[in-house]
């Protein structure tokens, strides 16, 4: 058992000792196939990195950039990619600039084969030392493949030996000149985007081309090539010197330049070389650049920033200028720097975008509220009201809407009974003086019965067709308040001008745009984006419908009333003003948005949520919106040589005429009076039906005349009744007096059925009474009245007394002594007589009388009172009365 055991062990001893040498032996194989597929590999990945090697992939993009109408360069983008970059050639490169890089960078660049051995090897002992890859030891040709192949790449082996491969390759197939002018346009030379490329990086130091760069501008570019960020000398001016001086020193060792002429240019400082580039970007047109930069991604699938593109819009650089000094209140005093503008301005019939105005102050990258939907108050009332009642209810411009206190249930809408802006109502009136004044009640009641006829979902579809996106809306629901405009987010000003510009264009929809085409340079290719848009235009209301929206706005527009006064002078222009208001009834969205057959613009004013919240409102800048958008139109129609007209009339219109109020509609006949025609436009076939009726009048079954005490003529109509409608004009009395002999003597007409005539008869008269339209010579039936004057009757007898050329008046003091009387009889045949009376009632001169109307003078004594009794007679009656004065003593 024993032994057994022992001989047991000692197999098991020598097993053991066998399977650590198969172990060994493993290891030592699956080592050596290790290395031999991380050899494989390196040489595979070294391959693949160098087998596709091209000349042209070394070449530098420039920078992106954009174009304005005029075709004169307005942007030019920066990126980590090409910065502001813009190619130079060898020729425009100076002596001193390519020998102070050489010096700086690779003194040995024009002597190698791309790479530099001696640099390599030490450089690989440093690393090797470091058990890392630390960098350096890369020539200029290696640094211009590292840029052009491996930008983002991180260092390892494979790459720093694929860099070497490629600069060998890259030394065969180009020249010298060449690798350093690619490596020129291509490096970075500080921390700024706008510092890639030579050309840029002198711009953005010294604001001069590369050809004028000195000695001591040259070193300090080369100098910032070590390190960009650390030695640009706008963030490390001590650094940057630093390094400059390093260069100089260098460019000396190497034989470039001399001792004396490095010493001069130490003593350059580099604070007084320094200069910011004016090609800084104009933020005045930084809203119109993020527009177009949108647009180009949205387009294309492109970011400009990222990818080289020439980019031509249709800016007007003046008019966005002019656009953004307005929304900084440079132009007005909006005195609130909290107050914020946004709009656009387009042509109105190819939907391109002139000018934009992104917001107050704006900056690049700004939210840009040219795009940012607000409540649009009373601006949508013409087509999301009206012109939707033209369409599903076939209603003419020319028909007659109700304001009267209403309380509406329908449509989301519990118990809502809404006010007009002025808290009162104004009865009936035509779609065109709704719309002028705002009034809310008809514009609501007009929404409703668009709602009950063509529904909600048309009437989305129906926005969408002009461009609006109601997406938000729709969930939500359409309800009668979007009337008024009370939407759940609105519209943004690029929106509704597209939507204004449409309806002016008889109802063609092109998408708003900013582009004309866009060349994407790598790829020899265009985007002709203007084009396309143009190809895919769409009807969108209809042209009949967008036709009488059009006329009914123009038909108010120049009014010259509230805001559209600021329109005055602009030729053939339709506009809408629009006020929003907070919960508190507090002014809070203005709009302002018009067109011409030439531009359409838009512009909102408000406050942003948090100046809301303390209270801020714009009620006080109320006249803005339209001081702001005339002024635009009006440079842009000063400052437009070929004017546009609106698209013709379409066929499927007519020009009508109707009688005011009747519904459905009537033609006039030949006696319905002027006032009560309305000539307007309606869809073909949709126009009258009928003819009004010749004019009649009621009956008048009660008159009265009767002579008043100061013996003129007070009449009495029974009051007219309006309750079967009045359809031939206003209802006036007429009072017609005629004399004993049946001369007609005086004709008065009364607008109330009761007056007094300006008339005073003399003798027995006949007074007729009678209805007529006041436009019409239609009458009602005659009722006559005869009044008895008793022709002896007199009037209160008719004097003046003046002294020294002043009236005398009852009871006042005279310094005079002489007085002249001066009597106007009432009839000349009358007996007149001036009696002079004492303070007692005693006659003290002898009576004066004499017949008619005549003037006589006298002299009183001085400190005496006096009483003065003229008396009138015809020989019946006599009336008198008395003057009571004192003479001054």
């Amino acid at each position: 058992m024993t032994d057994s055991l022992t001989r047991t062990k000692k197999k098991n001893k020598k097993k053991s000792q066998l399977n650590w040498k198969k172990v060994l032996v493993s290891l030592i194989i699956v080592f050596i196939i290790i290395c031999l597929g991380m050899g494989c590999f390196f040489a595979w990945s070294v391959y693949k990195e160098t087998e596709d090697f091209s000349a042209e992939r070394l070449l530098s993009g420039e920078a992106s950039k954009i174009y304005d109408a005029n075709g004169e360069l307005m942007y030019t983008y920066g990126s980590d990619e090409n910065g502001k970059r813009e190619n130079v050639t060898y020729e425009e490169l100076p002596q001193v600039l390519i020998d102070a890089v050489v010096s700086a960078e690779d003194s040995r660049f024009f002597e190698h084969d791309g790479f530099d051995l001696p640099r390599i090897a030490k450089t690989f002992i440093t690393n090797l030392a470091s058990l890392r890859i630390t960098g350096g030891g890369s020539t200029i040709t290696q640094q211009v493949i590292k840029q052009s192949y491996f930008p983002d790449a991180e260092r390892t082996y494979t790459r720093k030996l694929s860099e070497v491969i490629l600069a060998i390759q890259a030394t065969k197939e180009i020249s010298k000149e060449e690798i350093i002018t690619l490596y020129l346009n291509k490096i970075y030379f500080g921390r700024s985007t706008s510092s890639i490329g030579v050309a840029a990086a002198s711009k953005y130091y010294f604001n001069k081309d590369v050809s004028q760069l000195t000695l001591p501008e040259a070193a300090l570019l080369a100098g910032t090539l070590n390190s960009p960020s650390r030695y640009d000398p706008y963030y490390n001016l001590e650094a940057a010197t630093s390094r400059r001086n390093v260069v100089l020193n260098l460019m000396v060792q190497h034989g470039y330049i001399t001792q004396e002429e490095c010493d001069l240019a130490k003593q350059v400082k580099v604070e007084n070389m320094l200069s910011q580039s004016s090609t800084t970007s104009d933020s005045s047109l930084a809203a119109y650049v993020d527009l177009v930069t949108e647009e180009v991604i949205e387009k294309t699938g492109m970011n400009p920033a990222e990818t080289q593109m020439n980019i031509y819009t249709y800016c007007n650089q003046d008019l966005q200028r002019m656009a953004t000094q307005m929304a900084n209140g440079e132009t007005y005093d909006y005195t609130d720097e909290d107050l914020q503008m946004a709009g656009s301005v387009q042509s109105t019939q190819d939907g391109r975008i002139v000018a934009v105005i992104g917001g107050r102050n704006y900056k690049s990258g700004d939210l840009n509220k040219a795009t940012v939907k607000q409540q649009p108050g009373s601006s949508m009332k013409p087509i999301l009201d009206y012109g939707l009642a033209y369409k599903y209810l076939d209603w003419c411009t020319g028909h007659t809407v109700e304001d009267k206190e209403t309380t509406f249930n329908s449509h989301g809408s519990n118990s809502w009974t809404p006010k007009n802006w002025d808290g009162s109502f104004h009865g009936s009136m035509t779609i065109s003086e709704a719309l002028v004044n705002s009034w809310n009640i008809p514009a609501i009641s007009t929404f409703e019965q668009v709602l009950d006829s063509g529904g909600e979902d048309a009437v989305i579809e129906d926005m969408k067709s002009l461009g609006i996106d109601m997406s938000y809306e729709e969930e939500n629901g359409i309800q009668l308040p979007y009337a008024i405009g009370g939407w759940a987010k609105g519209v943004s000003p690029v929106e509704l001008a597209g939507a204004y510009a449409t309806v002016a264009n008889n109802g063609i929809y092109i998408e708003s745009h900013t582009i004309n085409y866009v060349e994407i340079v790598d790829k020899n290719e265009t985007v002709n984006v203007d084009q396309d848009i143009q190809d895919n235009a769409t009807q969108s209301l209809g042209e009949d419908v967008s036709f009488m929206i059009r006329e009914t706005m123009l038909s108010y527009s120049s009014s010259g009333s509230g805001s559209y006064a600021y329109l005055s002078g602009i030729d053939n222009v339709g506009a809408k003003t629009g006020t929003s208001n907070t919960e508190s009834g507090a002014s809070k969205d203005l709009w302002m948005t018009a067109y011409t057959p030439d531009y359409t613009c838009s512009v909102w004013m408000g406050f942003e949520s948090q100046a809301l919240k303390e209270g801020k409102n714009t009620s006080r800048y109320r006249a803005y919106p339209g001081k702001v958008v005339g002024d635009l139109l009006e440079y842009l129609e000063d400052n437009t040589t070929e004017k546009k007209s609106y698209p013709d009339q379409p066929d499927s219109v007519e020009q009508i005429q109707i009688v005011a109020g009747v519904y459905p509609y009537q033609s006039p006949s030949s006696s319905t009076p002027a006032s009560s025609v309305v000539t307007c436009w309606a869809k073909k076939g949709k126009g009258p039906t009928s003819t009004a009726a010749e004019a009649t009048i009621n009956n008048l079954n009660s008159f009265e005349a009767t002579l008043n005490s100061s013996g003129t003529i007070n009449v009495s109509f029974g009051a007219y009744d309006t309750s079967s409608g009045t359809t031939y004009g206003t209802v006036v009395y007429v009072v017609e007096v005629y004399d004993e002999s049946n001369q007609l003597v005086h004709t008065e007409t009364l607008s109330n059925n009761t007056g007094t005539i300006n008339y005073k008869p003399t003798g027995n008269v006949r007074v007729v009474g009678y209805y007529k339209y006041a436009e019409l010579e239609v009458t009602s039936n005659k009722v006559e009245r005869t009044i008895n004057v008793n022709t002896s009757q007199l009037d209160d007898v008719n004097y003046t007394i003046t002294s020294n050329g002043s009236t005398v008046s009852n009871g006042s003091t005279i310094s005079g002594t002489s007085i002249a009387i001066n009597v106007h009889a009432q009839n000349e045949s009358n007996t007149i007589t001036i009696q002079f009376l004492s303070s007692t009632g005693e006659s003290i001169l002898d009576p004066i009388t004499f017949t008619g109307s005549a003037t006589r003078e006298f002299t009183l004594d001085s400190g005496f009172t006096y009483t003065v009794r003229v008396t009138e007679s015809n020989g019946t009656n006599s009336v008198n009365r008395s003057t009571t004065f004192t003479v001054s003593g």
